[in-house]
């Protein structure tokens, strides 16, 4: 029995994993990474990325995926950044506060990229 509950849980578990969106930076062991994404006022949403390189800014373009309180709603923003080394840096992308006269309530990202990503 306990085997069974643990294969449940174990196939749950992985219907909730996000691949980590990752931009790697050229010519280099380094990467951009988004860490965070999340709907602030229901009026954007900030995209907090981390530049792991000691040396090399990457300029990074994030696409987001905006819900609006129905599955059957949503719109595609973009963002763009200089994502500075060995920090963390936030994109603010201003979305609407309404769809089809709903409100934004979730957020997904879609993808990172850049002109020194590979």
């Amino acid at each position: 029995m306990k085997k069974i509950i643990f294969a449940v849980l174990i196939m749950l578990c992985s219907c909730y994993m996000v691949e980590a969106q990752v931009c790697k930076i050229s010519n280099s062991n380094d990467n951009v990474e988004v860490f965070s994404a999340s709907i602030v006022d229901g009026s954007k949403v900030v995209v907090t990325v981390g530049n792991d390189s000691q040396d090399i800014s990457a300029n990074v373009t994030v696409t987001v995926v905006v819900t609006y309180e129905s599955a059957n709603y949503t719109k595609t923003y973009f963002g763009k950044k200089v994502a500075r080394p060995n920090t963390e840096t936030a994109i603010e992308i201003p979305i609407a506060t309404t769809y089809v006269d709903r409100k934004p309530t979730s957020v997904k990202v879609e993808s990172i990229s850049g002109t020194k990503c590979q």
